[in-house]
């Protein structure tokens, strides 16, 4: 009798602490997805950023041609950030961290938001 009564605390001591590991885990992938929608936003946001970019330079172009300054400084500092910037992490994620290549080119393209977030015009 004494067994059963012992089992019958433990089962009531570990119950609930299952259920808050279960709610930890649960609330980590919330946190995972939360991330996740937040990475893909990043990424979004830093493709409607170049595509702006390249419609100003477009528009700049036609205007007045390539040896336009405010195109070729443009035009570089774009070449700069997907050569040393881009490539550069998208490498890192695939090879280094071993992630898909669609996770690696959002966080690429998340870091390039960023990027543009400390550029200053």
């Amino acid at each position: 009798m004494g067994s059963v009564a012992s089992l019958q605390i433990l089962a009531h001591v570990l119950l609930p602490l299952m259920w808050v590991l279960c709610d930890l885990k649960l609330m980590q992938n919330v946190k995972v997805e939360e991330d996740l929608r937040q990475l893909v936003k990043d990424a979004r946001w830093a493709i409607w950023a170049f595509v702006v970019l390249n419609a100003f330079v477009l528009v700049f172009f036609l205007a007045d041609g390539l040896y336009n300054e405010f195109v070729f400084v443009l035009l570089f500092i774009q070449a700069f950030l997907v050569l040393f910037w881009l490539g550069p992490v998208f490498l890192y994620q695939v090879f280094i961290k071993k992630v898909r290549l669609k996770y690696a080119v959002y966080r690429a393209l998340a870091s390039y938001k960023e990027a543009l977030a400390h550029f200053s015009w």
